[in-house]
């Protein structure tokens, strides 16, 4: 091939790529994935990748030739391009935007570091003290230079006389940067012993590897899932393959690992996240595509990671919504992607929950891939769910919050020495402040949403563009002095618990207070170590909470969850309240919960309060099915946005129009739906005017497709901004 592609990173600009001579001196050694030196513009030399190869050039251009190879070990195969380029097809964009997510580009800078090792070589030549330091060379082999001076009270001036006798090598070899090494592991812990029903599980799956594709393995909180993925781990290890194993975050992801490097020692286990360094970033890249890693563990973007060789992929806790990319470009889901990563590899794809994605348990049910842990691990029991009618306590309530009985159940808990969470998915103190005199709601300036009161801060705060604002001393539409902080946040029922149990130790999770690294694990420790009576939280505290003294959760507004205008609210809402649940009882002692709500009856909650899946399940699809939402459509969302109202609402009327006129000239329109354009649920964000259209796609692949080929021919005014977000996690 006469021209390399270069991927070049660009200040600015972002990644992009460009086309290169090869000189012919690097024609039998340029390979895909190496990092290489061009020339570009008035930069000179950058840092870029080879990403491709081609004989021709598209047009009459003057091509500079390539600088230099700087790194000869390719960072990635033709094959994990061709996963990129599947996944820029499947979200509707360029290959460019999904290379910049998918690959660090500080691994073209070469960060690796280098260590000065001395080795043994002869005696010959050596006075007697010089010959007592090799001796203790010969013994301890080779070392870091530095270690071994301390180790042979010896100085850098002898070692040289010893190098220039030839007593001794001197040499610089490539260090490995482990973010593990911190866990300071050296004793591996034994596999635990299955359970009757977690055995029967295991060999179920264990059968249906060779033949499945994607398996569901639903298993209520506290049934012992993580012990069956070990085992099946254990087991791909020893057949010679590799594991990719996805958290949903990655405070998660870092208790999983640590837990897998316990089991399967530090030297086969990696980790992969967002807030590893570069240095550990590019290291483990390394180790990777050389095979040198066995297991790997990790948020979200670890499904981009090129681990090679692998025979089985989990997904664990598989319905969290943080496995979907929300913003920038790709908005990919890691679970979409990591089912083609198991095709690329002809591997099995595994996931767990005790609440499954909807789509999830639908596809499992029908394939007969489905497998179940009923009981909790040990025969525990499931803690009972208590409801408590706010209609008929409100009132008697402090503050009209905290119900008398959760009160008197959070009393007893802290009598016994044990722990309590209590649960609000609302940050902030006030949800909203409203004028008594007029009734208007003081919105954020950018966004069409109420601003949100942080009492800590003295600030009304948006939650969404960030605008900050100090509590107004009249209401800007009429004037009064009236105004007045409503609804219920996080800081707002901290504030309340310290009220009623000031003796006690109240902590509170959400992402206002997280703002220091580590601090989500901080706070979960000082739990762990019964430093915290009472922990007030967001659904942060809902997942990967495993402690045996928590035995009274309470939900102090459950209805919240289920009030948005979309259509998986009652799912989101569902999942959220059996999760938290799951965290009490997980010891020694029995647990409770309690749901304070004003709608009782609804049936997402009483599945919940059942802590039965199946029944919230079955009402579910039948009302999925009646609308043609997932998993009997795929959804696409596009969403046009401008400064000018007047202009986006025309845009997205347009995009419509053409869209429909296209779908009926190729007489699909019986399975590709198009709904609206229609305001967006919250109209304005950031200042920008929002419209959405909503596509429904039956013709799954081949709909797809239509729809993708749509989109590239549109070209958009500057002032229209366009999102397109393929089955999106809201529509909100």
């Amino acid at each position: 091939m006469k021209y390399a592609l270069a991927l070049v990173n660009i200040k600015g600009l972002g990644v992009k790529t460009f086309s290169y001579l090869i000189p012919d001196e690097m024609k039998d050694k340029i390979q895909i994935g190496q990092a290489i030196l061009v020339p570009f513009g008035r930069q000179g030399l950058v840092n870029a990748f080879c990403a491709g190869f081609s004989d021709y050039l598209p047009g009459d251009f003057k091509v500079k030739k390539i600088s230099k190879i700087l790194d000869e070990t390719p960072l990635f195969s033709i094959e994990y391009l061709k996963l990129l380029e599947w996944v820029a097809n499947y979200y509707c964009c360029d290959l460019v935007t999904v290379l910049n997510a998918a690959i660090p580009m500080k691994l073209i800078e070469k960060a690796s570091k280098t260590e000065q090792l001395v080795e043994f070589a002869s005696f010959e030549g050596a006075s007697k003290r010089q010959v007592e330091v090799l001796e203790l060379l010969k013994k301890s082999g080779k070392m870091p230079l530095i270690l071994f001076e301390k180790y042979a009270k010896t100085t850098r001036a002898t070692i040289k006389k010893l190098e220039q006798l030839g007593c001794v090598k001197l040499m610089q070899e490539e260090l490995y940067r482990n973010p593990l090494d911190i866990l300071q592991i050296t004793k591996r812990e034994a596999l635990f012993e299955l359970s009757g029903e977690q055995k029967s599980v295991y060999e179920g799956i264990k059968k249906h590897l060779k033949d499945a594709r994607q398996i569901l393995l639903h298993g209520v909180t506290a049934s012992g899932k993580t012990e069956v993925y070990f085992k099946l781990i254990d087991d791909t290890i020893k057949a010679g393959k590799n594991v990719l194993f996805l958290a949903p975050e990655i405070a998660l992801a870092s208790q999983l690992t640590k837990r897998l490097a316990k089991k399967f020692g530090t030297e086969d286990v990696a980790i992969w996240h967002s807030s590893i360094s570069d240095g550990e970033r590019y290291d483990v890249w390394q180790k990777l595509y050389k095979n040198e890693i066995k297991i790997l563990a990790g948020a979200r973007s670890a499904v981009f990671a090129p681990l090679q060789n692998i025979g089985l992929i989990i997904i664990d806790e598989e319905h969290e919504s943080a496995y979907k990319q929300t913003t920038p470009a790709p908005r990919y889901d890691a679970k979409t992607v990591a089912k083609k990563l198991s095709e690329f590899h002809n591997c099995p794809l595994l996931l767990g929950s005790a609440t499954p994605d909807i789509s999830t348990y639908y596809r499992a049910l029908n394939e007969g891939n489905l497998f179940e842990l009923k009981h909790r691990y040990n025969n525990a029991k499931v803690p009972p769910v208590s409801v408590i009618n706010m209609q008929e306590y409100g009132r008697a309530a402090y503050k009209n919050i905290i119900s008398i009985p959760l009160q008197n159940e959070i009393k007893e808990t802290l009598e016994k020495g044990q722990q309590v969470i209590l649960l609000i998915n609302r940050r902030g103190f006030s949800t909203f402040t409203q004028c008594q005199a007029c009734g208007h709601v003081v919105e954020c300036p950018n966004c069409a949403i109420p601003m949100i009161w942080h009492a800590k801060d003295q600030q009304l705060k948006c939650h969404y563009c960030n605008h900050v604002e100090y509590f107004p001393d009249f209401c800007p539409e009429c004037g009064s002095d009236a105004l007045k902080n409503s609804g219920t946040g996080t800081q707002k029922i901290e504030q309340y618990i310290m009220d009623l149990f000031p003796d006690n130790n109240i902590e509170r999770i959400d992402s206002d207070i997280l703002t220091r690294k580590g601090e989500h694990i901080r706070l979960l420790e000082k739990f762990q170590r019964k430093e915290i009576d009472i922990l007030v939280g967001t659904q942060m505290i809902a997942k990967g909470l495993d402690n045996p003294n928590v035995t009274l959760v309470g939900v102090i507004s459950a209805d919240a969850s289920f009030n948005l205008p979309d259509f998986r609210a009652s799912e989101r809402g569902f999942q959220l309240l059996t999760q938290v649940a799951g965290r009490a009882g997980r010891g020694e002692f029995a647990g409770k919960v309690l749901f304070q709500t004003y709608n009782p009856d609804f049936y997402a909650l009483a599945s919940a309060r059942a802590q039965n899946y199946l029944e919230f399940y079955e009402t579910e699809i039948a009302a999925r099915e009646e609308f043609d939402y997932p998993p009997f459509s795929q959804v696409i969302r596009l969403v046009l946005s401008s400064l000018n109202n007047f202009r986006a609402e025309k845009s997205a009327q347009e995009i419509a129009l053409r869209l429909c006129t296209m779908i009926e000239k190729f007489g699909v329109s019986e399975r590709l739906e198009v709904l609206g354009p229609t305001p967006c649920v919250i109209e304005r964000i950031n200042s920008q005017y929002r419209f959405q259209i909503l596509i429904k796609n039956k013709l799954n692949e081949k709909g797809h497709q239509f729809i993708s080929s749509f989109l590239n021919k549109i070209t958009l005014p500057k002032d229209i901004k366009m999102v397109v977000d393929v089955d999106p996690l809201d529509i909100l």
